[in-house]
């Protein structure tokens, strides 16, 4: 991955508070630098730890966002808020709110096309626009944008943790970014899953030729990192990158899944369907420790 292409992901981090004006947030430093691929340095980078794979996951619940006659709808993302659900729709310019079960569905307009989002606090989201090349940090409770980030490009993943934002700008190759404790974990828009420290440096790099196509990221409490594809399926790797094991098919009900977002307070899964409105809450079990 040459020089350009691992400048991607950027962080914004706020001098005070996430919600303050756009002048607060500056550009901190690249992350994701020198992902070497090469057989020795992923070797080197791997550190055993004991792995907590899923060992199942039942649904728990299932509903549809319902849709206008002549509507289309394109949920590119969700993420939970207390006992909010919240879904981009790329196709008409919005949020998508609702209960956990499905109920009181109405919506935020926005100005600019979502992409991505990520929670800040239990009232606020930050939403990138890919087109806009803006972040909006949106107040759900009020349904008002609080405040506007400009980027350099168009961006694609973001993700906040510990009053700083990180997000992808110009994805040629790194598309979408979650991070995880000290860890960040980004993927392509390939084959390949990297975790990385948040100054760059490679932990692990997991690919397997048989899952095509990677579409959305989320990290569980022990690390797992769950990823969707667009081949109707959601993998599960552990947290050192060694071992995986598929989910979630289209026998779940899975069908263009892009939404994915793990509750590590209720240690659910939530997964959107792209196109037909299906939203599912899996339960997930792990053995016991």
């Amino acid at each position: 991955m040459s020089t350009k292409e691992e400048a991607n992901a950027q962080v914004q981090t706020p001098e005070e508070n996430i919600s303050t004006k756009e002048e607060t947030f500056a550009q901190a430093k690249t992350l994701v630098e020198n992902l070497s691929t090469t057989k020795e340095s992923f070797t080197q980078a791997q550190t055993p730890v004991k792995t907590n794979l899923p060992v199942s996951v039942t649904l728990r619940h299932q509903f549809n966002i319902k849709k206008s006659e002549n509507e289309n709808l394109l949920m590119f993302c969700c993420i939970k808020l207390d006992n909010t659900l919240v879904f981009t729709d790329y196709d008409n310019n919005r949020l998508i709110i609702c209960n956990a079960d499905g109920t009181d569905i109405h919506h935020i307009p926005l100005s600019y096309t979502p992409w991505d989002m990520t929670v800040v606090n239990i009232n606020t989201v930050a939403v990138s626009c890919r087109r806009g090349s803006t972040i909006q940090i949106i107040n759900i409770s009020t349904g008002s944008v609080t405040s506007r980030v400009n980027t350099s490009g168009y961006c694609y993943g973001i993700s906040y943790n510990d009053n700083n934002l990180y997000v992808v700008i110009d994805g040629n190759e790194i598309i979408d970014i979650t991070v995880d404790r000290d860890r960040l974990v980004c993927i392509d828009n390939t084959t390949s899953i990297y975790c990385c420290s948040l100054d760059g440096k490679l932990i692990w790099k997991f690919k397997q030729d048989k899952f095509q196509d990677l579409g959305r990221v989320t990290t569980d409490n022990e690390g797992n990192v769950y990823v969707k594809y667009k081949t109707d399926i959601v993998v599960v790797i552990s947290d050192d990158g060694q071992h995986h094991r598929k989910l979630l098919t289209k026998s779940d009900g899975l069908d263009r899944p892009y939404g994915i977002y793990f509750d590590r307070k209720e240690n659910f899964l939530l997964v959107s369907n792209r196109d037909d409105g299906k939203v599912f809450l899996f339960d997930v079990k792990k053995k016991p420790t």
